[in-house]
């Protein structure tokens, strides 16, 4: 009888780890080829399973604002929507033996998201597949469809595990302070080229280009030809949208709208200062209009109409106006372009390029009304032929066409109504209606009768739900991008609350002897 083999434990750790080692050694060697990075990314995606199996979800509350575009994954989707997908896998599978996911804390939530879910699959299905470019597609688009799949996933993610209550403020603050990543690219134009490594995980390009058109031009209030968004003139920098959101809304939702103005705390009035100033510098009217809804629907919630601190402010207000109004024309150009919405002198080149940014949306909108009918039942989808656009973009620089038909063409309409009844249709458009109903009033459920202690936090969710509601139907939308940001303010209040809070009932009294 042959003598049987024993391999000791640590034997074999060894006899797998030291050949894998020596693989990786040899293709780090070469670490921007693909091949490498294929193979680099799946031993680590490997060992990574345990990590995910139990920390998924704090992962996924962190990836829904950062900015992390991970460039080895084929189309280059965001952290957030490859979290979603591995969350929703590892939910699936707790599911799968037996334990106890609960998957409709909210149930009016989850099921008009569901219903949504099924419009998209349908009209992609009815509109020819989603047409994924990447692979091979003639047409593109496809990652719109994938990016509300993932939306809704998002949400299932975020709300089906429950958040303590002892770690409910750490996780507000990773869900909104992620977005500081976005400072990523700007540090990376200040290193210089030995950081452009952070290409691979972040988008720097816009950073980067932005800080060294800056640089040539001599300063931050100089014009140039290189208008990060439509050619326009003026250098925005859009990296600081979203660090801006990020640091406004993790002080309101930590410490509310009066506990940011709170002069015991200076730290907190400096933060929310420094995100005006990076709002103001950011060159986008929008996130001012953001930014000043949020304060003002808080102020409302909060019921600080009532105290001194609206007279504070209005005469705060008077007195900036008072002093900053003359000199408007000074200010760099970023900053009056965001300041142009209000009835003040600004720059005439600045009005100017505002005025036109405008003009040729409104004449966009004039354009794709008409067209509205033709979709309400099938709607139009978001898959564009690619050789259509290759076209039509030949003819805009030849000034055969109007400015704003690749943008038309592509779905980009810059309003949330159009692109949501257009593509999807009036299914599409029930559908998120019910979803923006149930959401709010979950939210407002969850402040009357939630835990105390976070009742601050769903005062700020309840109120940027709002904001972000409103701002999406008359400001600006696009439905394939604001899903994931709905859906990640509901999940975060549903998985603070742990499903929706009911009216406690009243103990009866107990009856006389």
């Amino acid at each position: 009888m042959a003598n049987a083999v024993v391999i000791s434990r640590s034997n074999l750790i060894y006899g797998l780890c030291l050949p894998l080692a020596v693989l990786l050694g040899y293709l780090l060697a070469e670490p921007f080829e693909s091949g490498s990075v294929a193979v680099v990314v799946l031993v680590i995606s490997v060992l990574s399973i345990p990590i995910l199996m139990r920390w998924h979800h704090p992962f996924l509350i962190f990836a829904c604002n950062a900015a992390i575009f991970p460039y080895f994954v084929p189309g280059r989707p965001m952290l957030w929507m490859i979290m979603a997908l591995v969350s929703a896998f590892f939910l699936l599978l707790n599911r799968s033996l037996g334990r106890d996911v609960r998957f409709f804390r909210a149930p009016q939530v989850s099921l008009s998201l569901i219903f949504l879910g099924l419009v998209v699959m349908a009209i992609a299905y009815v509109n020819g597949g989603i047409g994924l470019h990447y692979f091979g597609s003639q047409n593109t688009g496809g990652k719109r469809y994938l990016s509300l799949m993932c939306g809704i996933l998002l949400y299932f993610g975020l709300s089906t595990l429950a958040i303590e209550g002892r770690r409910a403020k750490l996780a507000v603050a990773v869900f909104f302070l992620s977005s500081l990543t976005g400072l990523v690219g700007y540090l990376a134009a200040f290193a210089g080229p030995s950081s452009y490594f952070l290409v691979e995980l972040f988008p720097i390009e816009a950073g980067v280009n932005e800080v060294g058109s800056l640089s040539s031009m001599g300063g931050m209030g100089t014009m140039g030809t290189g208008d990060m968004m439509m050619g326009q003139g003026i250098i925005r920098l859009g990296g600081l949208t979203g660090v801006a959101i990020g640091l406004f809304t993790f002080l309101l939702a930590r410490f509310g709208l009066r506990g940011t103005f709170d002069l015991t705390r200076p730290w907190r009035m400096l933060l929310f200062l420094l995100a005006v100033a990076a709002t103001l510098y950011s060159g986008f009217r929008s996130n001012l209009i953001l930014l000043l809804l949020t304060v003002g629907v808080l102020f409302i919630l909060e019921g600080l109409f009532r105290t001194r601190l609206m007279l504070i402010l209005l005469l705060i207000g008077a007195v900036t106006v008072a002093i900053g109004l003359p000199y408007t024309q000074k200010l760099p150009q970023p900053v009056q372009r965001t300041l142009c919405f209000l009835p003040i002198n600004v720059d005439p080149m600045v009005r100017q390029d505002a005025d036109n940014s405008t003009n040729w949306r409104l004449e966009m909108w004039q354009d794709v009304l008409p067209t509205v009918p033709k979709y309400l039942i099938k709607g139009k989808g978001f898959g564009v032929d690619a050789e259509e656009m290759f076209q039509i973009q030949s003819s805009m620089g030849a000034g055969y066409v109007k400015p704003y038909e690749e943008q038309m063409y592509a779905g980009n309409y810059h309003s949330g109504p159009l692109s949501l009844i257009i593509p999807l249709g009036i299914f599409g458009t029930l559908a998120f209606v019910w979803f923006v109903y149930a959401a709010i009033k979950v939210l407002a459920q969850n402040r009357r009768y939630g835990d105390p202690a976070l009742y601050r936090i769903n005062t700020f969710l309840l109120a940027y739900f709002i904001v972000h509601t409103f701002f999406f139907v008359f400001v600006f939308g696009a439905i394939a991008q604001d899903l994931a940001v709905f859906a990640g303010i509901i999940g975060l209040g549903v998985s603070l609350n742990g499903g929706v809070q009911q009216p406690r009932e009243l103990l009866p009294e107990p009856e006389p002897e």
